[in-house]
């Protein structure tokens, strides 16, 4: 693994099980904990939590659908408001078919039946442009905060490959919206990067990677420390570019889950 703590020096120290200690102090995020530690693979019906929907950006032009999944207990808890993940796809997922979502990633486990203390949002992103052409996430937050209790203080943010790259790029662009960002796989230009230092960061990226060198995520990693940010970077031994089944790791989503505004 490979920790890197505020204003630190990187400090390498490869390793394949990309996991490390995590303290919850908050008695709000002890109980979501609790709710992610009962997950039941064979929960029945669960892609009746999934609801698809279009989103039209500001410009008219460009529709980005989405897959959207509620926690299992959203309905018998009428006042309760839940943390938001929102989740970037990567290149091969593009288009205006939802079920490829579920190929890897949270969709993928929400397929085969895990439950998750979130409400998850997936968007598509259209086959002829990357995540960052358009400026679509305000529109869809307003939609979404309309018609779900979403906690505003918790909205986080994930992707892979494509998507990794994609969170780097919103996260710098609108970082007034994220508590914590989970980038997989991709790389950014780091020049606006000052603009995240809030958002706390935990990157992952394969050591093997031929697709996307792993020096593009620790470029990005180098410039949010040394610009001020909080940043955990998990290199993977052995592993290349397919690195999905971090998302089977619940240690990332308590990780996420100890972030707030």
């Amino acid at each position: 693994m490979v920790f890197l703590e505020k204003s630190g020096k990187r400090k390498t120290n490869i390793d394949s099980s990309s996991s490390c200690a995590v303290v919850i102090r908050k008695f709000s995020v002890v109980l979501f904990l609790f709710l992610f530690s009962c997950i039941n693979p064979n929960f029945a019906g669960v892609d009746q939590s999934y609801r698809s929907t279009g989103m039209v950006l500001a410009d008219g032009n460009t529709s980005y659908r989405y897959l959207l999944y509620l926690p299992k207990d959203y309905g018998r808890h009428p006042s309760r408001e839940w943390p938001l993940l929102v989740y970037l796809h990567g290149k091969s997922c593009r288009g205006y078919n939802l079920e490829k979502l579920k190929k890897y990633g949270p969709p993928y486990l929400v397929s085969k039946g895990w439950n998750f203390p979130f409400i998850i949002v997936s968007p598509q992103c259209p086959p002829d442009k990357i995540w960052s052409t358009d400026d679509w996430f305000p529109s869809l937050y307003k939609s979404l905060s309309n018609k779900y209790r979403i906690d505003r203080r918790r909205i986080y943010l994930t992707g892979m490959s494509m998507g990794g790259s994609g969170v780097w790029a919103l996260a710098i662009k609108h970082p007034e919206y994220f508590a914590a960002a989970i980038p997989l796989c991709g790389g950014w230009s780091t020049k606006n990067i000052k603009a995240m230092k809030s958002v706390p960061v935990w990157a992952f990226h394969g050591a093997n990677d031929n697709v996307v060198s792993p020096t593009e995520t620790e470029e990005m990693v180098d410039a949010l420390i040394n610009a001020g940010g909080r940043v955990r970077y998990s290199k993977l031994k052995g592993q290349g570019h397919s690195i999905h089944k971090v998302y089977e790791n619940r240690e990332m989503y308590e990780w996420l889950l100890k972030h707030g505004k």
